[in-house]
């Protein structure tokens, strides 16, 4: 119980200390090491990936979120204003996460009931900066949850990093003194996190 609460308030110190600008539109690329390709392209509403090439990809943004899909196992929605975290309300996003790894306050992977053959790796303030593909279509990033010594090193699995300048998904605004300033210190900078068992909640409870 006490771990799964670290894990909360590092998150919510995390996020609401992101600065950025969110961007759910225009096109991003996303490289592997072997020379694979992820492109999101919001204007014109494709999705690439290994294994989908021209999916139709919505923009299902609203004031308060950004969010991204192809109603085919692609999802991903985040907080457009950063101390938004701050307030815990993960179900008022369209597609809820749920926490695998945070990292020295500054990163954090996510994944989606939505989207479960995909782990998304978020830096506290440039957005979606990296995506993890399963090796299989059938993986499900989801049951690491349940492996109390996961790291993400054994992963077995493709990670596609951004490339150039852009920011995907990036929150705006928000400071950690703002919101619970005494988080910092919760937890060791170098320590690997993650729930110890799948639940349906948005978050770790």
């Amino acid at each position: 119980m006490m771990r799964n609460t670290q894990i909360v308030l590092l998150l919510v110190t995390l996020l609401s200390s992101a600065t950025g600008q969110s961007v759910s539109t225009g096109r991003a690329v996303f490289a592997s090491s072997n020379g694979g390709q992820i492109e999101l392209d919001a204007q014109s509403g494709t999705l690439d990936t290994p294994r989908s090439r021209g999916a139709r990809l919505q923009d299902c943004s609203d004031k308060t979120q950004v969010c991204l899909t192809d109603h085919d196992g692609f999802a991903f929605a985040y907080f457009r204003t950063c101390n938004d975290a701050g307030f815990g309300n993960y179900k008022s996003l369209r597609f809820p996460p749920k926490v695998v790894s945070v990292l020295d306050n500054t990163d954090v992977w996510m994944v989606f009931d939505a989207s479960p053959n995909y782990l998304f790796h978020y830096g506290y303030s440039k957005g979606i900066v990296g995506i993890y593909v399963g090796q299989t279509a059938s993986f499900d990033f989801r049951s690491v949850l349940r492996d109390r010594n996961f790291r993400l090193d054994s992963l077995n699995a493709m990670e596609y990093r951004i490339k150039g300048p852009t920011t995907v998904a990036a929150c705006n605004g928000g400071d950690a003194s703002d919101v619970h300033p005494k988080q910092h210190s919760v937890l060791a900078t170098d320590t690997l996190l993650h729930e110890s068992g799948h639940t349906d909640s948005p978050m770790p409870q």
